[in-house]
């Protein structure tokens, strides 16, 4: 009887160890499996000399450098998030000099970001391309918390559907051909600025930075933008050939300034900026078919004669529909006032009749009506 008794006992202690034994184990493999499947691919001062894909989850400590004889290619879906010690935080960077294809797609899209718990702009240097004018294309992209998103430096760069958000800057460009469609610049201080550079902006959205787009002794095309809630100005031009067709200004604090250069404004809205919706310094623009509407101070503030204001439509604006500042005369005929009685207009214009140091203002003959293409 005790015999049975010790055997049952054995018995049942050594079901008990070979349960558990096996349950631990599994239970390593499990997690050991799960640790390679979910493990990022992680770089640290790494320099790419020969062609390199990149998917899952990428990791980069350091910096990473693109070869001028390489490729970088990022699938959909991949996540890149840049994290280093905070010694070495201003070097956190990918630099091409090669050639970069992120192919991101709208429900996949690629994301490049910080690599930190508490994030913030400037969290990592963002993606240099220097001397790289292959066909570098980013295509359904998001990249945040960059100091400078996008810093090309004598370079190409084709962007389609990329948004840049929370950076310090989020596109810098020096000698550089970018080229934007689609996609955004939001919640950054600087949206894009460019030096000595290439511009072509299509159905771009600038939102909701300190200053929206800069350029200085730069040429840009620009369709479709809406330029929206940026807090000290949505547009400064300097020195540049500038064309704007078809956008619209919106709550921003100074809608668009242009300090000398040259170029054409068609078609585009200014709405409800709380400064100066549109100022001409020493600029030789055509502005056309333009909507100016509920502006908080002036619509359009002229500092010399050098522009056409011809088709456009003002109503609504706090301010002086027109401000000529300057001593030259300035043409502005045949545009709709928001009405056709003459003192009514006259009302709205500063110019030598309020103060004789100032140009006059031509705007007779004027518009009896609102026209019928307007944006």
């Amino acid at each position: 009887m005790k015999r049975a008794f010790f055997i049952m006992i054995f018995l049942t202690v050594l079901t008990f160890l070979t349960v558990g034994l096996s349950s631990s184990d599994a239970d390593q493999k499990g997690a050991r499996a799960a640790a390679l499947v979910g493990a990022p691919v992680v770089y640290d001062g790494a320099v790419l000399t020969e062609d390199v894909t990149w998917r899952g989850t990428v990791l980069v400590k350091g910096f990473v450098v693109v070869a001028p004889q390489a490729t970088l290619r990022i699938e959909a879906g991949t996540v890149v998030r840049f994290a280093g010690t905070a010694s070495k935080n201003g070097a956190v960077r990918l630099v091409v000099q090669g050639r970069i294809q992120a192919l991101g797609t709208a429900d996949r899209p690629i994301l490049l970001t910080s690599g930190r718990s508490r994030t913030a702009r400037g969290d990592w240097g963002g993606i240099s391309f220097v001397f790289s004018e292959k066909r570098n294309l980013l295509e359904h992209c998001l990249i945040e918390y960059a100091d400078y998103g996008i810093d090309a430096r004598f370079s190409t760069v084709n962007l389609k559907m990329v948004s840049v958000t929370k950076s310090r800057t989020a596109i810098l460009a020096h000698d550089a051909v970018l080229l934007m469609t689609g996609g955004s610049i939001k919640e950054s201080e600087t949206g894009i600025e460019a030096h000595d550079s290439e511009l072509e902006l299509k159905d771009v959205t600038i939102a909701d930075c300190q200053r929206g787009l800069l350029m200085h002794r730069s040429s840009a095309g620009v369709s479709s933008a809406r330029i929206l809630g940026n807090e000290l100005y949505g547009l400064l031009s300097e020195d540049s050939r500038v064309k704007l067709s078809a956008g619209e200004f919106l709550k921003n604090g100074n809608g668009a300034r242009f300090k000398g250069g040259e170029g054409q404004i068609q078609a585009t809205r200014f709405i409800q900026n709380r400064e100066t919706a549109l100022q001409l310094s020493g600029a030789r623009m055509k502005v056309q078919r333009c909507q100016f509407t509920g502006n908080s101070r002036d619509a359009i503030r002229l500092d010399d004669g050098r522009a056409l204001i011809s088709g456009n439509v003002f109503n609504s604006n706090n301010g002086f529909n027109l401000y000529n500042a300057g001593h030259e005369d300035a043409s502005a005929i045949l545009n709709w006032w928001g009405s056709d009685d003459k003192s009514v207009i006259a009302e709205k214009i500063y110019d030598a009749v309020h103060d004789p140091r100032s140009g006059s203002v031509q705007v007779f003959p004027w518009l009896t009506g609102k026209p019928a293409l307007m944006p």
